[in-house]
């Protein structure tokens, strides 16, 4: 027997370490699950962040458009809510032309919206096409309640998308009561809104 032969049978018969092919074999399984969560992790946290961001815009849209409709029918059977304040938890801004009625329902508004007090901003008006100064909310008029409220992304990342997008809604309701002596007034507006929307001729959005 030649010595090539020889120490060919004693490599074959030298026993290899036990749990060797397995450990190699668990390690490249470990590595490919690290690499498959790495890509993908990324993408799910994107879908869950998404999932959360617009439910909340949606959510606040209905509470937008609810707490208007409850205002209005509280303002038609002359129910104006508590007393305002300029401060919490009312925050009315630039609506001093409004009668004290007319900023208590302002105040009822953002309180029935219930978001954010401070960035939401309501305008009343009533039916009567000139309604600017002091004047009535007559019983054969409506009274016309708008709010609108800016969008914001929780987590930064749909700024893109939701930033500068303002909710607004507006319902008009006919007055039940006897004519009141009112005067209408708006806030000022959030940044990238404005109250062209909210006029006694505008479809309600």
């Amino acid at each position: 027997m030649s010595w090539f032969a020889s120490k060919t049978r004693d490599n074959r018969q030298k026993p290899r370490p036990r749990g060797l092919g397995r450990w190699r074999a668990r390690n490249g399984e470990r590595g490919s699950a690290l690499v498959e969560f790495t890509l993908v992790m990324p993408i799910l946290m994107l879908l869950v962040f998404g999932v959360v961001e617009f439910g909340l815009a949606y959510s606040n849209k209905i509470a937008v458009r609810q707490g208007v409709r409850e205002a209005a029918r509280q303002g038609a059977v002359g129910n104006f809510g508590p007393t305002f304040t300029t401060g919490a938890p009312c925050h009315l801004t630039g609506a001093g032309t409004a009668s004290d009625h007319v900023k208590n329902l302002m105040c009822l508004t953002k309180s029935e919206i219930g978001i954010d007090s401070a960035t939401t901003r309501v305008k009343v008006l009533s039916g009567s096409p000139s309604f600017t100064a002091p004047g009535t909310f007559a019983h054969t008029d409506s009274i016309i309640v708008c709010a609108q409220y800016p969008l914001d992304s929780v987590s930064g990342m749909f700024a893109p998308f939701l930033g500068g997008t303002v909710l607004h809604s507006k319902t008009s309701i006919r007055i039940e009561v006897s004519d009141l002596v009112e005067t209408g007034g708006e806030e000022t507006p959030p940044p990238g809104g404005d109250w062209s929307w909210c006029t006694v001729s505008s479809s309600a959005p």
